[in-house]
């Protein structure tokens, strides 16, 4: 039996809101799998993959992607993980089927890094200095405030993956 949550179960236990009977039983070989936008090698990989898979179940001929195309997949989020590439590529397919795939082709939210206006290219540290520590902390607070609690979308805000996310708010809270 193969079970897969993006949820951490051993911190839903621990809360009481998942029972530790069920994460035993669940939990025998467990396998962490980072998400498809911490493997962004794997796209192109997938890509191809699913390109091939589903060419032949709709019987079509498969789309070419551009290089400016294939990078901005490769740069893209991917929140909803394969799934959502594999969706993607069905629709490019059925609406692209045998054509080239160039940026304009894409989905807008897929077409690569919005540019940031020119009053906000970054960060500039204060000639005094700055507390790190409190920083980071209030940082991770203002993300599950946005967030209204739910850990998975907060961990988003600062680009961190759940797990590391989970990870940097137990440090805090243990001080």
């Amino acid at each position: 039996m193969l079970a897969a949550t993006n949820r951490d179960l051993y911190t839903a236990a621990e809360a009481g809101t998942f029972r530790w009977d069920l994460f035993y039983r669940l939990n025998v070989v467990p396998l962490h799998l980072p998400p498809l936008r911490e493997r962004q090698g794997d796209v192109v990989l997938l890509l191809q993959h699913f390109n091939k898979l589903l060419a032949q179940q709709h019987q079509l001929p498969m789309p070419k992607y551009s290089r400016a195309a294939l990078k901005a997949l490769a740069a893209y989020a991917w929140h909803g993980n394969v799934r959502e590439l594999r969706n993607f590529c069905e629709r490019m397919l059925i609406l692209c089927g045998g054509r080239e795939i160039d940026l304009e082709n894409l989905p807008p939210e897929m077409r690569g890094a919005r540019h940031k206006p020119a009053s906000q290219e970054g960060f500039r540290l204060p000639t005094g200095g700055i507390d790190f520590y409190s920083l980071e902390a209030d940082l991770l607070q203002q993300a599950l405030e946005q967030a209204q609690g739910n850990r998975s979308q907060a961990a988003r805000l600062p680009g961190l993956s759940r797990d590391t996310f989970l990870y940097r708010l137990q440090k805090f809270s243990k001080n």
